[in-house]
């Protein structure tokens, strides 16, 4: 029988629910009320990336610790600071099935809560801004994606984020290079299969429940108007 996975992060190699729980409820400094206290995201390699690193757990552990570097240096702030791991209060945890569909082989991934503010608690971290200049998601995936290449020397056939980058936004030029290049590739014979690492990390970025876009962009506009109301009854004199 499995033991029971614990929460983990760059600095602890175990923690216990509760003490994430303290971690991210005692970082809030700063938060508004009503706002979201932390963000999740899923790191979750494609079959063939779990084959490479034999399906172990100490690697897909350490690979999360590199992604969460990558996410912390991919915000912009106003003074140039770039932001480390350790500027970050975050945990992880490996699991080993999926809830829902279960899929055909090796299912394991990690869940990552971090949180909405950094270590000092005097800069907003929220990757849902809508300006790329703040924080860019797809160069955020990008890069972890050439991380886990890097870490374990994979060779990738086909990066799935760029492809789907390419075909949407990409010039005639650009698209007709790019797929050149891919139909004149020496291993094209290989079945490429759907890239779900990148993908994974985008999507909960966008549709979990702490961390949806439009909800917080939505909110952010429902915040600046009820100040803009309440400083207009102030200054509104009495009715004659």
């Amino acid at each position: 029988m499995d033991e029971k996975e614990l929460f983990f992060n760059h600095q602890e190699a175990e923690l216990s629910s509760n003490a994430v729980l303290k971690l991210i409820d005692n970082n809030t400094k700063g938060i508004a009320k009503g706002r979201t206290k932390f963000h999740s995201l899923v790191i979750a390699p494609d079959p063939q990336e779990l084959k490479h690193i034999k399906h172990s757990p100490d690697a897909l552990k350490q690979y999360t610790c590199e992604v969460m570097k990558v996410y912390a240096q991919s915000f912009k702030l106003k003074d140039g600071k770039v932001l480390d791991l350790d500027n970050l209060v975050w945990a992880a945890k490996l699991e080993r099935e999926r809830n829902g569909e279960q899929k055909d082989g090796s299912n394991m991934h990690i869940h990552v809560i971090v949180s909405a503010r950094d270590k000092d608690q005097k800069i907003s971290l929220s990757p849902n801004v809508n300006d790329k200049q703040r924080f860019n998601r797809v160069q955020f995936c990008m890069k972890s994606e050439q991380t886990f290449d890097k870490l374990f020397h994979y060779q990738r056939t086909e990066s799935k984020l760029q492809t789907d980058q390419i075909r949407k936004y990409g010039t005639l030029a650009e698209k007709e290079q790019y797929f050149s290049s891919l139909e004149t590739s020496p291993d094209e014979s290989q079945s490429i299969p759907q890239k779900k690492l990148v993908m994974d990390l985008v999507q909960p970025l966008i549709d979990s429940p702490h961390s949806n876009a439009q909800n917080e962009a939505a909110n952010e506009t429902d915040y600046k108007k009820r100040k803009v109301l309440r400083k207009k009854k102030r200054n509104k004199g009495p009715k004659l």
